[in-house]
């Protein structure tokens, strides 16, 4: 399709399981695939989300100096703050800011509940141990019949 004063484009048009509307997307680049080109959109958009948050919650842009030192020093002190909140975010809540960080945000997620686990595990076990170990030898259905 042919759209004035851009040149040719490719319209997306589909609609999220979790949504009622449909969405349209416009490419300039007619040889991506739908799949492809969601991909590049979703990436994308996390990094809109990611300068929204910064200037919303860290105060970027704010910079009121001329040197551009300084406003670089800004914005790198700013982005290196973001990284580190959404780390402990996500550390503490298991939440996600978006897919940047999908893949530490995953092996986060495995790591603490598989470390949960094991913990859960490990004092269940040194609670039947001490109950063995005060009570001495029994069957396993005593075990089961006696008080917590």
């Amino acid at each position: 399709m042919q759209y004035e004063g851009v040149g040719e484009v490719k319209l997306y048009f589909c609609r999220f399981p979790y949504a009622k509307e449909w969405r349209l997307f416009l490419s300039t680049d007619t040889a991506l695939s739908l799949v492809k080109m969601m991909k590049i959109y979703t990436v994308r958009w996390t990094i809109e989300g990611f300068f929204k948050e910064m200037k919303q919650h860290l105060r970027l842009g704010r910079c009121q100096s001329r040197d551009l030192d300084a406003q670089s020093a800004q914005v790198t002190l700013r982005g290196i703050t973001y990284i580190f909140l959404a780390y402990l975010r996500r550390v503490d809540a298991y939440e996600s800011l978006g897919l940047l960080f999908e893949g530490i945000l995953a092996e986060l997620r495995e790591k603490n509940v598989a470390e949960r686990w094991w913990a859960l595990f490990e004092d269940r076990l040194q609670a039947v141990l001490r109950s063995v170990a005060e009570s001495g030898p029994m069957d396993l259905q005593q075990f089961q019949q006696s008080p917590p």
